[in-house]
């Protein structure tokens, strides 16, 4: 699989794009930090890409319970 861009935000890597993976594969990460971008220019681009998800599944997903049960394991 090649690199792709994520967030760490509430104790989660959220990719900023489609990843290529069937749910729950493993996978190793190497985190590298990218040069800060301004705030309302990231801002924006999570504004797209929840757009995007919503015309997609018609709705915005929430992994919260999925992750609280995965912690518990």
């Amino acid at each position: 699989m090649g690199s792709i861009e994520a967030v760490y935000q509430d104790g989660v890597f959220k990719p900023l794009g489609q990843v290529a993976l069937p749910q729950n594969q493993r996978v190793r990460l190497t985190v590298e930090s990218l040069p800060a971008t301004s705030v309302p220019a990231w801002v924006e681009e999570i504004r797209k890409l929840q757009r995007q998800i919503t015309a997609t599944r018609g709705y915005l997903p929430d992994s919260t319970p999925d992750i609280a049960e995965d912690r518990q394991r």
